[in-house]
């Protein structure tokens, strides 16, 4: 116990250390208590990271701050009626074809466990196998109706989608646009003894600009490959699937594991036991291998290698806290904390000596 205490006032006497634990849990139990009324803002927060690479490309190209902002947002807005009129039906148009061939689909599957039943008699219980099979009907009906249910008037309503629309473009153009003075105006809201949060601050700000703008254009690129390969192969539901491929990779090793069942299903229901639904899955397989080889490590070069556990335990912990926001942030929160946790043994190792007071 006295040594327990003795440690507790070393890191006591420890100002700048003690100044950036503080700090950082008044951060967080803010996020905690404020994360639905500040969706918007995160969500400008995101976009204003992915802009600000694009901003800086053209800023290097000697190219104005201001007009290169301009350009920027005239490119997102035209990208975003694109996706609204071109995309957005499409996309309708296939989720309510497989909706509607849910009961056929559904047969085609019974009719497949049998089979396999009856080639493999000896090794598989006809009881448990009705049991996959009401189990597996049950679910694509679940799953088919809420694909049905969600559309634009369902996220959550027109008028909260109408005052994101509106506020979510303006909080980028000003984040952009205001960017240092944002900064220095919240600096006084800090503590005097600020090193070590300037220092974590740094780390964690190129952390999540590098993540944030990796993952958009990795999904972009995922997605839209995939929807190209499948298109190409003539698959009914490509643009369903490549938006599928795209959103996954936000969230790591779960998300490429949970979109591998409608790839392997929706190419059955289709093609059925054939070389052509053997090359969908094996192109698959393809795309995520080209994505973990050659795409990740080039857009992510810079990112803080954390080990795979470390992120899982993150998924877990954030995601619990803030759904899906938390799912997508966790891995730049991860970082956050190996970033401080390296700190504290840093102090600890007496790599810096306590301010004396």
């Amino acid at each position: 116990m006295t040594l327990f205490n003795d440690w507790i006032r070393q890191r006591l006497a420890d100002r700048e250390l003690v100044m950036l634990m503080a700090s950082l849990l008044g951060i967080f139990l803010l996020l905690v208590l404020l994360v639905p009324v500040l969706t918007p803002l995160l969500l400008a927060i995101a976009l204003a990271y992915v802009f600000d690479g694009v901003i800086g490309l053209l800023t290097r190209c000697k190219l104005p701050r201001m007009l290169a902002i301009g350009l920027t947002g005239g490119g997102a807005l035209l990208l975003l009626l694109f996706a609204l009129l071109a995309v957005l039906p499409l996309l309708t148009e296939q989720i309510g074809r497989l909706v509607t061939h849910a009961p056929q689909n559904v047969q085609s599957l019974r009719e497949m466990l049998h089979q396999v039943q009856a080639n493999h008699a000896e090794w598989i219980n006809p009881d448990y196998l009705q049991q996959i099979i009401a189990t597996l009907a049950t679910k694509m009906q679940e799953w088919g109706g809420a694909l049905l249910k969600f559309s634009i008037a369902s996220i959550p309503g027109m008028i909260t989608l109408l005052v994101y629309a509106v506020l979510v473009p303006v909080l980028v153009f000003f984040l952009l646009k205001d960017k240092q003075l944002i900064m220095s105006w919240s600096q006084q809201f800090l503590p005097a003894e600020r090193a070590l949060l300037q220092r974590v601050w740094a780390e964690l700000d190129t952390q999540i600009g590098n993540y944030i703008r990796g993952k958009f254009w990795e999904a972009f690129v995922i997605g839209f490959g995939m929807w190209l390969v499948y298109w190409w192969m003539g698959h009914d539901y490509a643009l369903l699937l490549g938006v599928l491929t795209g959103l996954s990779v936000w969230i790591p090793f779960v998300g490429m594991a949970v979109v591998t069942v409608p790839v392997v299903l929706l190419s059955f229901f289709q093609w059925g036991w054939s070389d052509t639904m053997a090359y969908s899955v094996l192109a698959y397989i393809i795309v995520q291998a080209i994505d973990a080889n050659v795409i990740v490590p080039w857009l992510f070069s810079e990112i803080v290698n954390l080990h795979p556990i470390a992120i899982i335990v993150a998924i877990l912990v954030f995601g619990s806290l803030w759904g899906i926001i938390g799912v997508i942030v966790a891995i730049p929160m991860a970082a956050l904390v190996k970033s401080v946790v390296s700190i504290v043994l840093e102090r600890r190792a007496g790599g810096t000596e306590p301010e004396k007071g």
